[in-house]
């Protein structure tokens, strides 16, 4: 199967990478605070996390900007600017059994609201799956789109994979902080 990538800066929040595998959003690269090379020309200058996805998957990555992908870089870049409240393109979940039931429930919280871990374990029959959850949240590939940053732990933010500063200006960005 082919996955086409490609990266954006998106201003005021960095360089993202999207994968995309038929028309379908697979992988998001949340920016870093390590600045991406600026060519695409050869695969190297993909993020490893990008290569590794595609690597387990059995996924030929292809750098390259499709309609699809500029389609996604419309919606994300309208999301992070507060103008839209949901994103119009599909998806599609690489990850484990358990892991894509978690991210399937991330999908039904809805924006401006939060969960704690324990009540995405009470969607899924057990309060008691809460740290279960948190290290599906962590390998969640498509964060913000799959908004795993809207589950917060029961005394606070809790973690996110693109940091705190990432995750609280998301939530500010939503207005639940």
């Amino acid at each position: 199967m082919l996955m086409y990538a490609d990266r954006r800066e998106v201003p005021g929040w960095g360089t993202f990478w999207v994968g995309v595998v038929d028309n379908k959003v697979a992988f998001l690269q949340l920016p870093s605070r390590n600045p991406f090379p600026a060519s695409l020309s050869n695969t190297h200058a993909m993020p490893m996390t990008l290569e590794q996805f595609a690597d387990k998957w059995g996924l030929s990555l292809i750098p390259k900007a499709t309609e699809f992908t500029e389609k996604v870089w419309f919606e994300l870049s309208e999301y992070l600017s507060g103008t839209r409240r949901q994103f119009d393109f599909s998806t599609q979940l690489f990850g484990t059994e358990f892991q894509v039931r978690v991210w399937q429930a991330l999908l039904t919280i809805p924006r401006g609201q939060v969960r704690t871990y324990g009540d995405i374990g009470a969607i899924l029959g057990s309060r008691s799956l809460a740290r279960a959850i948190g290290q599906a949240n962590s390998q969640n590939p498509i964060p913000i789109i799959v908004p795993c940053h809207r589950v917060v732990a029961t005394d606070g933010l809790g973690g996110y994979t693109g940091g705190l500063d990432i995750k609280r200006r998301l939530l500010q960005l939503e207005g639940v902080i």
